[in-house]
């Protein structure tokens, strides 16, 4: 898609940008907890709000992907949709969980549980534990098949009786609720919401891939819509065949990200 397709939807109003974070406006860090934002991004997302609509939509627990932003004004999807909060949490302004995602809450704790239980002793897994549910790396694991396998031994049985399901990313494995909620569904709730004309979001692995398809649904409703995949070396062929645009790595984003601040800024004659 050509510079003049990006600055057609640019020009739609209101205009909503929607971001993942790691791989995205993070590089990709040894463990989720040493990741930051490449310099300068959150400079740009507070820029870019006096503009238009901006969501994080990650599969980080929402207040976790908020601290990382630390962006005031912008909706933060945690998840992968299943939370949320509009601007920053905070003791009076608490993350939200979609109603019917509760019940696996506990059933969610207990699978994390065994995991802590289950892996302490394997080497290079790192489990992070969310509202609802997980997420269980293994990026640093020395064998990484057999570590997944391992993981599998443990949580897979247990997932099944509790009749939630597995997500799978780069070497990660989630412990989900059953529902039909992804980034695509979160997506869309964000364009309804804020009524959005034009939407752009970029993202970098799998679970990306829904809010991908759903850009492409809402053009064909009539809402203009471009999806920027961030490419790593590891970057999922059907991920470059969905998106409209490939950027080359975070850098690659953060250079972007400041083209549409400094076309924003010309259309709506700022400096």
């Amino acid at each position: 898609m050509t510079t003049t397709a990006l600055q057609s939807v640019l020009k739609q109003k209101p205009l909503g940008l929607v971001f993942d974070i790691d791989g995205t406006l993070s590089p990709i860090a040894p463990t989720p907890a040493e990741a930051r934002l490449f310099p300068g991004i959150d400079t740009r997302l507070r820029e870019l709000s006096r503009y238009a609509k901006i969501a994080i939509l990650t599969g980080r627990a929402a207040k976790e992907g908020a601290a990382m932003v630390n962006v005031e004004g912008l909706t933060y999807f945690g998840t992968h949709g299943l939370e949320w909060c509009n601007g920053l949490p905070s003791p009076t302004n608490l993350v939200e969980i979609v109603p019917e995602a509760k019940a696996y809450i506990e059933p969610g704790n207990r699978i994390m549980d065994l995991a802590e239980r289950e892996l302490a002793n394997e080497p290079g897994i790192l489990i992070e534990r969310k509202q609802l549910g997980g997420t269980i790396h293994y990026r640093l694991a020395p064998d990484k098949d057999h570590a997944r396998q391992r993981i599998l031994d443990v949580v897979e049985g247990p997932v099944e009786q509790a009749h939630m399901r597995l997500g799978y990313g780069k070497f990660i494995i989630e412990v989900l609720s059953p529902l039909k909620v992804n980034k695509g569904v979160a997506l869309r709730s964000f364009a309804q919401k804020m009524d959005l004309r034009g939407v752009i979001f970029a993202g970098d692995d799998r679970t990306d891939l829904d809010a991908m398809e759903a850009v492409s649904e809402l053009r064909e409703e009539g809402i203009s819509g471009l999806s920027i995949a961030v490419q790593h070396h590891d970057t999922l062929p059907a991920l470059l065949n969905q998106a409209d645009l490939v950027v080359q790595g975070v850098e690659g984003m953060a250079a972007t990200l400041q083209g549409i601040l400094e076309y924003l800024k010309q259309l709506n004659g700022s400096r």
